[in-house]
């Protein structure tokens, strides 16, 4: 059984930030994303503006007959805090009053610096266990982008680094975006939703493209896990995002939830920065439990 299987039973905007915390896991490798790895050989490339009125372009979108979202079965097991367990049936909800738009975390295994545009098993399998059961709660966008590879990574943590575009992926996450403005949001509210280089790219698009602006009133919450977010020392606003606060009830609404995750028994080494600490004066990393959003421990 994986963490995207155990849930509690919760409805609208409570199931989002509840699945959100059980669904983001502490991949420690794939969160270090948001860092370049030593010797990196970042570059930008002509690489052409993908089209995302075409429908590959999509691992979720509604009313595609071949959507990732729809594909698996998203039946649960909940857990109580007793020990007993019960199946809970999944239900998606074509009619739901608001919008996701998720951002998937580094899992391409492709040979290049940045993933192709075409679906590996490998976004298949985090849609389905991150992401796919949001559909009981919300209709289901996720685009497929040219992410920075484990490839990559894992090279230049080897000292091998390989030439990557780095704004590339955040060029393909801001096009989607805009997209689906244009084109399927039609004013309704909606959740961003990432994780690791996910919650990076969407970070920045908060920051350049919806903090502040006039439709920042169309966000319901943005929800980064495995990542960090820094906000001054002791507040719930400023920092990175100036305009958007951290999330303390569940019934606030245009706000962030911002956390990274660890066993327990296998806490960060003293020298890690990029999750749960942060060097710049004055600013803290953020710390959002959505277990408990005013605070403390939770279920």
């Amino acid at each position: 059984m994986t963490a995207g299987n155990v849930v509690n039973r919760s409805k609208g905007r409570a199931a989002l930030i509840r699945w959100i915390g059980l669904a983001a896991c502490a991949a420690i490798m794939a969160g270090r994303a948001e860092a370049a790895p030593p010797g990196d050989q970042s570059e930008k490339t002509a690489a052409p503006q993908n089209d995302y009125s075409r429908d590959d372009f999509w691992l979720c979108r509604p009313g595609r007959p071949t959507d990732v979202c729809g594909r698996s079965d998203q039946d649960a097991t909940v857990l109580q805090a007793d020990g007993s367990a019960r199946i809970e049936r999944f239900h998606q909800d074509p009619k739901a009053p608001v919008d996701c738009f998720y951002v998937y975390p580094t899992v391409s295994t492709a040979p290049g610096g940045n993933a192709p545009m075409t679906v590996e098993k490998a976004e298949v399998s985090v849609v389905n266990q991150q992401f796919a059961r949001f559909a009981a709660v919300c209709r289901p966008f996720a685009p497929l982008y040219r992410q920075v590879t484990l490839t990559a990574l894992r090279a230049g943590l080897k000292g091998a680094p390989m030439p990557v575009d780095r704004p590339l992926a955040y060029a393909d996450i801001k096009a989607a975006w805009d997209y689906y403005l244009h084109h399927d949001n039609h004013g309704r509210g909606v959740v961003l939703i990432g994780h690791s280089q996910g919650s990076l790219l969407l970070a920045e698009l908060v920051q350049k493209e919806i903090d502040g602006k006039p439709v920042q009133h169309r966000i319901l919450s943005v929800i980064l896990a495995g990542y960090r977010l820094q906000v001054p020392t002791g507040r719930d606003m400023g920092g990175d995002f100036k305009a958007m606060p951290l999330c303390r009830a569940a019934g606030q609404i245009g706000c962030a939830i911002n956390f990274a995750s660890f066993r327990a028994d296998s806490p960060p080494p003293a020298d890690e920065r990029l999750f749960g600490i942060s060097t710049a004066p004055g600013l803290e990393a953020a710390c959002v439990n959505p277990a408990a959003l005013g605070g403390g421990p939770g279920p």
